[in-house]
């Protein structure tokens, strides 16, 4: 189905736009106030990381994850994150939260601590996986964090499409609908990174000695003069075993079946390594990815499952419920790490894939979009860089003011539709995006060097600075709802005790089990 701004017009669909749902992951390194990781466990005072819906660990014990639930308005979303932020600082003591991407300095790869969720098998798999993602990556490459952004139609949205087409189901419309989408969002998803990508230093101890090609900053740490994003490039979430992946996102059953080959195709590395050492389980298998969230893409479909499904069996029966967008960097200027105009942006920017037509991508044009990201990524910043659309080469700056004038005429009518009762802030963040391309130093890439390098300061120095910043700030806000996050955090802690204690099967019959799901 090929939508079209007159469509969504005249059917009606526009006026659902109101109800988009937005829901944040969020991820923190926790630090202590010298600006070193911590190596304290998860806090108690902030429930259980197995079973807090709201709080809990990503990789490591000291890399904090914050989810809000959805919402139909992108600032009640930030508003949850900000009142979640303000109850963590005020229950991790004198530990603040690194407000970057790309981690904190770092003493000792192996002191990294790795997540705990207790000892029922639920908890163990979770553990294991982790482990597995240290043998196969490095803990270091597992302590960057990003925020991902959860973004869904509203189901009236598609009852009003169905009504537009005929022989299909509400299924299989969702699943055309967001993986048309996803399609553009892969050719076009440039635009963002070279827009909001936040981290184009890092420290001295995130590389090995020559072997990085960045620049020293004089202050202390390395950069890369025009990257815009370090933590969507080498340095970060590119997998040597991942590169001969081609997940398909043309139909459903093309991705899951890549998906499920992935899952079930052994690697020869993961194979030397081994799934025991000294007869300790180090990873849950020896396939190209252990589970389904080991696969990196800049985005995702997704839909929530029960703790024990494997989501791509219900991702193929029950279809796509969201998109998960996983490129987004940490705002380090933001206490919360996103600001409105980003999500305003994003917004806008899913629209704009929406209603562009999304041929199926072919291995040629996966080996173009694999370029422009790369590009963009580590050079981005460089008024003259080259990139290919659709065939045609041209400036980043010339494909950007393109598109951004496109999103503009998008964002009028869309945006008027959705703010109604007040200013336009998906125009308004347009207009923001095309005074950065006039003037990249605006951009957020732009903004961290600039700081570095007029400042004179050590990435470390960068990144302590806002920390202690953003921690004042949330320590001397009381505004926030602290009994409902306690008893959250209580509940969870009821929750793990109870699991805990249930009588299991054995892990290694647990993780047969669970496995044999996916052929």
């Amino acid at each position: 189905m090929q939508l079209t701004l007159e469509k969504l017009k005249q059917s009606g669909a526009l006026e659902e736009l109101r109800y988009i749902n937005r829901g944040i992951e969020k991820e923190s390194l926790r630090i202590s106030n010298s600006g070193k990781l911590s190596n304290k466990p998860h806090p108690k005072s902030l429930g259980s990381a197995l079973t807090n819906p709201y709080i809990t660990t990503d990789f490591s014990e000291a890399l904090l994850e914050l989810i809000t639930p959805t919402f139909n308005d992108a600032q009640s979303c930030l508003d949850f994150l900000n009142d979640l932020h303000a109850f963590v600082y005020n229950n991790i003591e004198d530990e603040m939260l690194w407000p970057c991407s790309m981690p904190c300095p770092m003493d000792n790869e192996e002191e990294i601590p790795i997540g705990n969720y207790g000892m029922s098998n639920s908890g163990m798999i979770k553990t294991i996986y982790r482990k597995g993602l240290s043998e196969r990556y490095g803990s270091l490459m597992q302590t960057i964090a990003g925020l991902h952004y959860n973004f869904s139609f509203s189901d009236e949205f598609f009852n009003i499409l169905l009504s537009l087409e005929e022989n299909k189901n509400e299924k299989e419309l969702k699943n055309e609908v967001y993986l048309h989408i996803a399609r553009n969002f892969k050719r076009f998803g440039w635009l963002y990174f070279f827009l909001y990508g936040a981290s184009p230093a890092v420290c001295d101890s995130f590389v090995e000695k020559g072997k990085h090609g960045l620049e020293s900053l004089p202050g202390g740490g390395l950069y890369k003069p025009n990257s815009t994003s370090l933590r969507m490039g080498d340095l970060g979430y590119i997998s040597k075993a991942q590169d001969n992946l081609n997940i398909s996102y043309n139909t459903l059953e093309d991705y899951c079946l890549d998906l499920e080959n992935a899952l079930t195709t052994p690697y020869k590395a993961y194979q030397d390594i081994g799934e025991f050492v000294d007869d300790k389980r180090v990873q849950l298998n020896t396939s190209v990815i252990q589970i389904e969230n080991e696969y990196y893409s800049t985005i995702r479909p997704k839909r929530v499952c029960l703790t024990g499904e494997r989501p791509v069996n219900v991702l193929r029966t029950e279809g796509i419920e969201y998109l998960e967008l996983r490129c987004v960097d940490l705002d380090p200027f933001s206490p919360v790490g996103v600001r409105r105009d980003q999500l305003d942006f994003m917004d806008t920017l899913l629209m704009y894939c929406l209603l562009k037509e999304s041929p199926p991508i072919g291995r040629d044009e996966a080996e173009t979009i694999k370029n422009n990201h790369e590009k963009i990524i580590n050079n981005g910043r460089d008024v003259s860089q080259i990139i290919n659309l659709n065939g045609d080469e041209g400036t980043t700056l010339d494909f950007s003011e393109k598109i951004l004038s496109e999103l503009k005429e998008i964002s009028s009518t869309l945006g008027g539709s959705v703010f109604k009762e007040g200013k336009n802030l998906w125009m308004e963040s347009i207009d923001l995006q095309i005074k950065k391309v006039k003037n990249i130093d605006e951009t957020l890439s732009g903004k961290v060097l600039n700081d570095l390098l007029t400042k004179n300061m050590s990435f470390r120095e960068f990144g302590l600075k806002l920390a202690n910043e953003h921690s004042q700030y949330f320590k001397t806000d009381q505004r926030y709802e602290n009994l409902f996050f306690e008893e959250a955090a209580k509940v969870s802690l009821e929750k793990q005790d109870e699991i805990d204690a249930q009588i299991e099967p054995d892990f290694e019959s647990y993780l047969k089990e669970y496995f044999s799901q996916t052929s």
